[in-house]
């Protein structure tokens, strides 16, 4: 006689069940590998970052090294730094200028930062203006024939990685990045030591794919290019007192933007050139980068966060959770003579 007994086959409680319980372990698995994807994101932004800061500051390092000054009858300007808020003026440095870009407010102009619990705060926690220090000064390069002496420039410009300008119809990335310029020797000895010079200057208004032979304001698009992604650069310069200690001759306050070493032993520290200097970069991760850009290029159809009170707010807001700051400090060995 057959057996009675159910047929083959699952009930619908059965099949819920087994339904939830996919659905559980899917949504776990989605979980750990989207927390293994943002660690693995995080860990690659801060190699790259880190990568590209050690780079810039290796060869920042080896630069200010070899700067040295040179007592002249003229009263040259051997090494320069200024921070420029005119964004109208960048534009002989080759800048793209946008309505949403890094702000010329207060946000970014915190050279000297205010004093917290009674202790004077790092360099780290500056800000270098609408568009970082820009600095020059005279250095050597060693080739067949010696130590010889060159011009060199450090600043950062806003400029789309083609090296062309934006248009409608080449919407080209834009990004921060750091250049570097450095004259030839023989260009060098024709301009001569004074890097604030006409002849260090320069009268074009776009970034072109070339620069003149001397020029340290408007660097080459490519050439010049040291780090890109670069939102910040600054330094601090100090010379020793008699008891060795360091003591900061630049920036001096918040508003001192300038700075213009003509004497090594003047009495007045804006014209001393200095032996020491802190070097700042702040670098943004690839998806600050992403953030920046599209916010910048959005002309207003990106609302902006109700956190936020102002545009220049919202700017560093994305940058200061999307970015690293890099900072070294640099004997000047050249000094004086």
């Amino acid at each position: 006689m057959k057996a009675i007994g159910r047929e083959n086959g699952l009930t619908l409680l059965e099949l819920l069940v087994a339904m939830t319980i996919t659905l559980l372990l899917a949504g776990i698995m989605l979980s750990v590998t989207t927390g293994t994807l943002t660690i693995w994101r995080r860990t690659q932004d801060n190699f790259t970052s880190g990568t590209a800061a050690k780079l810039a500051l290796d060869l920042i390092e080896r630069d200010l090294q070899s700067a040295f000054y040179r007592k002249d009858a003229l009263n040259n300007t051997w090494l320069a730094a200024d921070v420029i808020n005119t964004a109208a003026i960048l534009t002989n440095h080759g800048w793209q200028t946008a309505a949403l870009m890094k702000p010329a407010t207060a946000e970014s102009q915190r050279l000297v930062p205010n004093p917290s619990n009674g202790l004077a705060p790092p360099i780290a926690e500056a800000r270098f203006g609408l568009s970082g220090v820009w600095l020059r000064f005279i250095g050597t390069s060693t080739d067949a024939n010696g130590s010889v002496p060159v011009a060199i420039s450090y600043q950062l410009a806003r400029r789309p990685v083609s090296g062309t300008n934006v248009t409608g119809t080449n919407p080209a990335d834009v990004r921060y990045t750091l250049f570097r310029s450095a004259v030839a020797t023989d260009a060098t000895f024709a301009s001569g030591n004074d890097v604030t010079g006409a002849t260090y200057g320069s009268t074009f208004s776009t970034a072109g794919t070339a620069r003149a032979a001397a020029t340290l304001t408007n660097p080459h698009t490519t050439g010049d290019a040291l780090a890109t992604n670069v939102v910040d650069f600054g330094v601090w310069l100090y010379v020793r007192d008699n008891a060795g200690a360091l003591r900061r001759i630049y920036p001096a306050a918040n508003s001192d933007l300038s700075h213009a070493a003509t004497d090594a032993t003047a009495s007045g520290d804006p014209n001393r050139f200095p032996e020491v200097a802190d070097v700042l970069v702040r670098v943004l991760t690839e998806e600050g980068a992403r953030l920046l850009e599209a916010m910048e290029k959005s002309n207003g159809a990106i609302t902006r966060p109700l956190a936020y009170a102002s545009d220049a707010e919202w700017w560093w807001g994305v940058v200061e959770a999307n970015s690293r700051v890099f900072v070294r400090r640099v004997e000047i060995k050249g000094g004086a003579l």
